[in-house]
């Protein structure tokens, strides 16, 4: 399985961060905000401009350049470092 921009899915989607793209300072801002490779993502609402997105039970909006650099994976597969979501879902 390919990891996909998460603007390529729609709302209702719960993705898996696999890796982020992008330099030094977009990386820190979103492993700062909990975006970090393992932890489930859900997608509230998608609009075509800025996501609206539920991690670590905290509710963020991030525009379409940033979405664009976080890629992730289908379902949702437990946090390994703050376990907010059971392996078991």
């Amino acid at each position: 399985m390919t990891p996909k921009p998460l603007t390529d899915y729609p709302a209702g989607s719960t993705v898996t961060v696999s890796e982020i793209c992008g330099g030094c300072k977009a990386r820190s801002r979103m492993l700062a905000l909990g975006l970090t490779p393992g932890c489930p993502v859900e997608i509230l609402s998608d609009g075509g401009g800025p996501k609206r997105i539920r991690v670590r039970g905290c509710e963020v909006v991030m525009g379409h350049g940033e979405c664009e650099k976080i890629l992730a994976l289908d379902g949702e597969r437990g946090c390994p470092i703050c376990k907010c979501v059971s392996a078991s879902g």
